[in-house]
């Protein structure tokens, strides 16, 4: 039977994560229209994780202090504002000024959510919360981005696409978690003072063998799909794509993961838990990498299928890998810590992509962002190899 704090985990996740990745799609289309290029989304992209990136570790802090369900909220207010401010932006400035309030609306939101996992699941059902917890992520976005793609194409002339009422819509939906997101709580704290030896150091963390290549794989991970949502609309816009026929693709990238982790617990019944970890990397690389080269919308589906599926295995067992790196004490920092490592993926791969852009041409993001997923399936293979 599914927990009542665990279904509105789940449905407050997927209806704020279609308004992340939606909405992460309306500001590349938002960047252009108001007169940036490929190396200015870079930037834009970037400021979503950067400041966030400061605090993931003591949010994760507060989260094993027990005050998840305040995180939680605080969350979900900021994501609206930060949508709103979007949604009003004239110009770069305060575009850029609300995707850092998005960004740390996210942040707020993720932490709290894998906080509650750790928190409030049985022992030895981490891998099932997480799968839960992903797939809820995934089913969100797979409605938020064509859910806008429709608005942004039917509200749009044919020349400069119209994000305005998408946005205000997105808006909308972040507000409708309210009422999923308010009820949960977590346990109380148990009686007497903690231990020394409960608190871990990040360095401590992050020293214990396999921490390093766990958040290097999820970060990896996870700027390619942020790669993938940002550059894919430039991408299409070269090709001659419409912005209907791109968040398609992207929600055909988005069906895939949502297959992956719905069955996710069958698959580690059939297939050792060191290989999923593995393939989740080594069998999206080639996929991502052949994108620009087959400016065909059903072979480019195919290939986000394929990378999809994988990047969908990976997020999940990757927050098991490390939740169980750590004391039960330190799980939601050791979360956080993931969080960060994504954080600086998100920051720093999207301008390097920007700068490739700049330089070499879109195509030259996705062929990088392959490579770097091959260079971070031979990390895990080292690490699950000696494990």
């Amino acid at each position: 039977m599914v927990k009542h704090w665990f279904l509105n985990v789940c449905i407050a996740t997927a209806l704020l994560q279609a308004v992340y990745h939606a909405v992460r799609v309306l500001v590349s289309y938002r960047v252009l229209a108001l007169g940036g290029d490929a190396v200015t989304i870079g930037v834009v992209t970037a400021l979503f994780s950067l400041a966030p990136l400061l605090v993931a570790v003591r949010i994760g802090r507060a989260v094993d202090r027990r005050h998840a369900a305040a995180v939680l909220r605080t969350g979900v207010l900021l994501t609206s504002l930060g949508v709103l401010v979007i949604a009003v932006s004239g110009d770069l400035i305060v575009l850029g000024l609300g995707n850092v309030i998005l960004g740390f609306g996210q942040i707020l939101v993720t932490v709290a959510g894998q906080g509650f996992i750790t928190l409030l699941s049985p022992p030895g059902e981490l891998d099932r919360g997480f799968a839960g917890l992903t797939l809820g992520v995934s089913i969100g976005q797979a409605v938020g981005v064509p859910l806008v793609g429709v608005i942004a194409a039917g509200s749009s002339d044919g020349g400069v696409v119209e994000t305005t009422l998408a946005l205000t819509v997105m808006g909308v939906v972040a507000l409708a978690a309210v009422p999923f997101a308010w009820p949960i709580r977590e346990r109380p704290q148990p009686a007497g003072p903690p231990t020394p030896g409960d608190r871990q150091s990040v360095f401590s963390m992050i020293s214990t063998t396999g921490m390093r290549p766990a958040v290097f794989s999820s970060l990896i991970v996870l700027a390619s799909v942020d790669v993938v949502v940002a550059y894919l609309p430039v991408l299409g816009h070269e090709f001659g794509f419409s912005v209907l026929l791109v968040t398609l693709l992207l929600t055909a990238r988005t069906a895939a993961s949502i297959v992956s982790r719905a069955f996710l617990p069958w698959l580690l019944t059939w297939v050792p838990r060191s290989k999923l970890l593995v393939s989740a990397t080594l069998c999206s690389a080639l996929p991502t990498a052949l994108l620009p080269f087959v400016p065909h919308p059903a072979v480019m589906a195919l290939l986000l299928v394929v990378a999809g599926f994988f990047w969908g295995i990976g997020q999940p067992l990757t927050m098991t890998w490390v939740a169980g790196l750590v004391t039960a004490a330190n799980r939601a920092a050791a979360l956080s810590l993931r969080l960060t490592g994504n954080r600086l993926g998100q920051v720093l791969i999207p301008l390097a992509a920007g700068a490739a852009a700049g330089v070499a041409g879109t195509s030259s993001i996705f062929v990088i962002t392959g490579g770097l997923l091959g260079t971070a399936a031979v990390s895990t293979w080292r690490a699950v190899s000696t494990s």
